[in-house]
């Protein structure tokens, strides 16, 4: 919580680029040190435990965390990777260095990195919470309608997917199309949008922003491949309804 506020301030957030941003935050790595060895603990995906990454000086030495692990455990994890037949002694110098420490010492540091292993699986639970139970699909579509990009880039980055498309059919592009959001037009099809489907009444994005009269977004869509001869309902074409509207508005002004 003190890194977000820290890095938002007083600035007004969208939910979902906060919580995105909580996401990322729990996936980062635990750090600590005692005296000259430093360490990092980081959690990867769900089938495997935390990893730890100990330092001194340009030496390196990793291993697995045990679930729940105790200092013993620590312990014990540390000196089976020792013990791996299939490494060289690329390891020696922190395992001299470690053999070096007071009793004391020697707790202390395996007990820190126990701290540390649990507090990264605790936080990476935290940041699947967060993914799979955030309205990310709902808050795409609000954001697609709002052109609100940093709030669409944070859902999409969550797993929200840009090809859902809403009970009438819209998906994301066709929000951003009829609202007149060309900016969101790349990010979309970057992310796998479908310039070319067809909503629940049969139209495409681009049929959207010509009956609209969005020509930016028609222009943005149209670099991405949308087919301004497109049928949609009634075999009308984007095309066909651009020029439409400006009859009628010509109509209007005689």
């Amino acid at each position: 919580m003190d890194a977000l506020l820290q890095e938002f301030g007083n600035e007004t957030q969208h939910a979902s680029v906060v919580l995105a941003r909580a996401h990322a935050l729990s996936l980062a790595p635990v750090e600590g040190r005692r005296g000259d060895l430093v360490w990092q603990v980081c959690h990867g995906d769900a089938d495997r435990a935390p990893q730890v990454d100990l330092r001194w000086g340009l030496h390196r030495f990793t291993f697995y965390a045990p679930e729940n692990a105790s200092t013993r455990d620590m312990v014990r994890a540390f000196e089976r990777r020792l013990g791996d037949k299939n490494e060289p002694m690329a390891f020696s110098a922190i395992a001299d260095h470690v053999s070096r420490l007071t009793p004391t010492q020697h707790t202390g540091l395996f007990h820190d990195l126990a701290m540390a292993a649990e507090e990264a699986r605790a936080a990476h639970a935290d940041a699947q919470r967060l993914q799979e139970h955030g309205p990310w699909q709902a808050w795409l579509t609000g954001a697609s309608r709002a052109g609100h990009e940093a709030a669409l880039l944070a859902c999409i980055g969550m797993g929200a997917s840009v090809r859902m498309p809403d009970v009438n059919g819209n998906t994301p592009l066709h929000h951003a199309a009829r609202f007149g959001h060309a900016h969101l037009v790349s990010p979309l099809v970057d992310a796998g949008a479908d310039v070319s489907a067809l909503n629940g009444q049969g139209w495409a994005p681009l049929h959207l922003a010509s009956l609209h009269k969005h020509a930016r977004v028609c222009l943005q869509l149209m670099a991405h491949g949308a087919n301004p001869e497109q049928p949609g309902w009634r075999g009308r074409t984007p095309t066909r309804m651009h020029q439409r509207q400006n009859g009628y508005e010509q109509a209007q002004a005689l």
